[in-house]
């Protein structure tokens, strides 16, 4: 559903990316861990077509960017780390808005109530977004994503202003899109979503370091949590 071949990325002076490739399937979840800088951000940019590489190439669903840029972003589900919406709407105006906005037509309503119930915020609509704790426009966010059930959903920083059980309700409801689409994940908690992870992606640096299933990257690294495995290959960077 992803692929990335060789992405490079500079901003002046500094690379951001040096020729990344990555591939994400439908039914995987990966991963995508590292630390502030490592390039995650733009590598998320460039994915859903809101910036350009220098180099390099990524399809969606077999849809270049380069060649087609809408019609690769229409087949993507995109929640940013803070998903923009107007705090006087309510999540059902908000959500109905969106679902016309990509192109829905007569069944806007119903992917609403299916986008909503699938990131479980359903009991919400009528409240204004406004009204929303920040774990529950992280919702909202996540359910404008889902709308349209697009083959790849990428997500950055799901679990934002998120309590222990949202947490533990949104894995659930990933894992489930999982099932059915390809999702890319970048968080900084590892712990949150070890269990959602079919793949782990760790960049550093602008390089991918490290890319595999949990397990394999545990044995790797000697150790039995992933997070500890995760570090293990972001501070071999300090010690060359």
């Amino acid at each position: 559903m992803l692929a990335v071949r060789d992405v490079a990325k500079a901003f002046g002076a500094r690379r951001a990316l040096g020729g990344v490739t990555l591939h994400v399937a439908a039914g995987d979840a990966v991963l995508l861990v590292g630390r502030n800088g490592a390039g995650k951000t733009t590598l998320l940019r460039i994915v859903t077509g809101y910036l350009d590489p220098d180099a390099g190439e990524v399809a969606i669903d077999g849809i270049a960017l380069s060649r087609d840029r809408a019609g690769a972003q229409a087949r993507l589900g995109y929640l940013p780390e803070h998903a923009p919406a107007p705090p006087d709407l309510t999540v059902r105006e908000h959500l109905i808005l969106r679902a016309g906005q990509k192109g829905l037509g007569a069944g806007a309503r119903q992917a609403v109530d299916k986008a909503a119930a699938a990131a479980a915020v359903e009991r919400e609509l009528s409240r204004r977004i406004g009204t929303l704790s920040k774990g529950y426009r992280q919702r909202v966010g996540l359910a404008d994503a889902l709308l349209g059930e697009r083959p790849l959903l990428v997500l950055d920083e799901p679990t934002s202003g998120m309590d222990p059980i949202q947490v533990t309700q949104l894995r659930r409801h990933l894992v489930a899109a999982a099932r059915e689409r390809a999702v890319l994940v970048s968080s900084h908690a590892v712990a949150d979503l070890e269990d959602l992870a079919t793949h782990v992606a760790v960049l550093r640096d602008g390089e991918l370091v490290a890319f595999d299933t949990p397990s394999a990257l545990c044995e790797q690294a000697k150790v039995k949590r992933l997070d500890g495995a995760v570090r293990t290959f972001l501070d071999e960077g300090d010690a060359a």
